[in-house]
C-alpha cells in the first residue's frame, strides 16, 4: 500500500500568471478547517484502502503556498501520521516554500516539526521575468531566503528555476543561472515556461501582447541551462530535474516517475494504487475537486457520515480506474523521463513479456537513429535523444 503521500494546500496571496495547479488566492488561510478536513479525509482514504498502514517514506506539502501556514500546523499533521502509521527510519519530508514568506523563526519552527526538505520557487533573478510571472517576491528575497534556510540547518534545498519565459535571452537566463549556482543548492527543478489553458500569461500570448520565446532559442536554452548546472556539480536525473548526488534526488518525485501507488490528501490533490482487477481495471485513481470551500465544507462534519463503499458517489471526489495498456503507456511516458530509463524485468514482472516484446519491437527503429538504447536489463533515451522526450514517448505509445 501507498507508503508516499502528497498534501496540496492551495491557498496563495495571489495568483502567478503561468500557474495551472488549483489554487485560490485569499487573505487569511483556513488553518484550522483545512487541517480538521484533511484528517478527515485520511480518515476515509483508509476505510476504502483498509491496507493502508504502510510507515510513510515521503510526504510532500505543495501548493499553492503552504509556506503561508504556521509551523503548529504542520506539526499537527506530522504527529499525527507519526501515530496512525509511523514514518521509516529516515523519511523525506518536503515543504514548498515561497522566498516572500521566508524569515529565521518560521523556518527553526518548521525544521522542529521534522520537515527535512525545502522546495522554494525562485523562478527567475530577473526583475523583469518576476513581474511576468507574477511572483510576488524580488531577486533580494531569494538569496535571503536560501541563506536563512542554511543557517536554520536545512541541508537539503531544491530550488526552482522557470526559463525562456517571453523577452527572456541566452545572456539573462546565464546570468539566473550564475546567481543560481552561486547558492549551491542541493537540487534544481529547471523547466521551459509552458502555457497552459486559462492561465494569465497564455491569454496574454492568445492577444499578441507578449511572444513565446521561439523553438530554436528554447533548444539552446535547456542545452545551456544542463551544461551550466554539470559544471556547479548538479548533474541531471530526469529531464528539469538535477541533483548533487543520488541522495539529493527527489525521492517524492521518483515515487511519481517510477509509477508508485500514492496517497494525495487535500482540494485538488490525487492518488492512486494497483489493484490489479484484470486488464480492464489495473489501476484504481482519484483526483479531489479542486475547490477548498466545496472540500472543507463536505469534510469538516465528515468521519460519521462519509461514504465507506468506493461505488457510492462521493462530491467532493471523482474516481476512475485505468486498463492494463493505459498503465503501461503511463509507465513508459514517465519512466523514460528519467536519466537511468526503465527496468525491464520490473516492466516484464508488471506488464507481462508480450507487451515489453511489442514495445522493444517499436524501440529497435529509435535505436537506428541514435534516440534510444537498450540492452537486456534496461531501456533509456540517450543523450542525444533526451531533449527530445516528448516526441520519443509519443511514438512508442
Amino acid at each position: 500500500m501507498p507508503e508516499n503521500y502528497y498534501i496540496h494546500l492551495p491557498f496563495c496571496r495571489s495568483k502567478c500568471s503561468y500557474c495551472a495547479f488549483p489554487s485560490v488566492a485569499v487573505d487569511r488561510v483556513p488553518e484550522k478547517e483545512y487541517l480538521k478536513a484533511l484528517l478527515s479525509e485520511f480518515r476515509f482514504r483508509r476505510k476504502l484502502w483498509p491496507g493502508l498502514t504502510l510507515p510513510l517514506s515521503t510526504l510532500y506539502f505543495g501548493g499553492g503556498t503552504p509556506s503561508l501556514f504556521t509551523p503548529s500546523f504542520f506539526s499537527e499533521i506530522i504527529d499525527f501520521f507519526a501515530r496512525e502509521v509511523g514514518f521509516v527510519a529516515a523519511p523525506e519530508i518536503t515543504l514548498e516554500v515561497n522566498p516572500a514568506d521566508v524569515n529565521r523563526d518560521k523556518i527553526r519552527g518548521y525544521f522542529n516539526t521534522g520537515i527535512n526538505r525545502i522546495s522554494m520557487g525562485a523562478q527567475t533573478f530577473s526583475a523583469a521575468g518576476l513581474r511576468l510571472l507574477g511572483r510576488r517576491h524580488d531577486a533580494a528575497n531569494i538569496s535571503q531566503a536560501f541563506n536563512s534556510l542554511r543557517q536554520s540547518g536545512i541541508t537539503n534545498i531544491s530550488l526552482d528555476l522557470i526559463y525562456a519565459w517571453p523577452g527572456q535571452s541566452r545572456e539573462d537566463l546565464a546570468a539566473d543561472l550564475d546567481k543560481l549556482t552561486t547558492l549551491a543548492p542541493e537540487h534544481v527543478s529547471a523547466y521551459t515556461l509552458s502555457y497552459e489553458s486559462g492561465c494569465e500569461i497564455t491569454r496574454a500570448v492568445a492577444a499578441g501582447e507578449i511572444v513565446p520565446v521561439p523553438e530554436p532559442l528554447q533548444l539552446e536554452m535547456m542545452s545551456l541551462v544542463e551544461d551550466n548546472l554539470d559544471k556547479a556539480g548538479l548533474y541531471r536525473y530526469e529531464v528539469s530535474n538535477f541533483s548533487r548526488s543520488c541522495i539529493f534526488q527527489s525521492r517524492h518525485n521518483l515515487a511519481y516517475w517510477q509509477l508508485k501507488d500514492f496517497i494525495g490528501l487535500g482540494a485538488g490533490a490525487c492518488g492512486g494504487r494497483r489493484c490489479r482487477r484484470g486488464p480492464k481495471q489495473w489501476v484504481e485513481r482519484y483526483c479531489n475537486l479542486a475547490d477548498p470551500e466545496f472540500y472543507m465544507r463536505h469534510l469538516l462534519d465528515a468521519d460519521s457520515k462519509l461514504a465507506v463503499d468506493s461505488s457510492e458517489f462521493v462530491p467532493w471526489s471523482q474516481a476512475e480506474t485505468v486498463n492494463l495498456s493505459g498503465v503501461f503507456a503511463e509507465s513508459l511516458m514517465m519512466g523514460l523521463r528519467l536519466r537511468q530509463g526503465i527496468d525491464l524485468a520490473s516492466l516484464r514482472s508488471e506488464y507481462g513479456p508480450d507487451m515489453v516484446a511489442a514495445l522493444l519491437a517499436k524501440v529497435q527503429l529509435l535505436q537506428n537513429e541514435g534516440m534510444v538504447d537498450f540492452d537486456e536489463s534496461r531501456l533509456w533515451i540517450t543523450d542525444s535523444g533526451f531533449y527530445l522526450t516528448d516526441s520519443i514517448i509519443d511514438r512508442l505509445v
